[in-house]
């Protein structure tokens, strides 16, 4: 996916962001991915509890404090 028709999520507060990619989440086949940008602060606060829980997530920095975040169903 191209990083022009990823989401931005760096507006969002940390639960706002959780309760997104929960609906967005059930709404994706297993095997596919979404893929978003966020915050430092949303990666820490939401990335740790989504691998505890069965999927897999990938960030990667792309900016001072904007990283690409990809989630899957693993």
């Amino acid at each position: 996916m191209e990083q022009n028709e990823m989401k931005d999520f760096t507006e969002l507060t940390c639960t706002n962001l959780m309760i997104k990619l929960k609906i967005l989440l059930n709404r994706t086949p297993p095997g596919e991915e979404i893929h978003f940008f966020a915050t430092r602060e949303q990666v820490d606060n939401t990335c740790t509890p989504f691998t505890s829980h069965g999927y897999a997530v990938e960030c990667e920095q792309s900016g001072e404090n904007r990283y690409i975040v990809q989630i899957g169903k693993k």
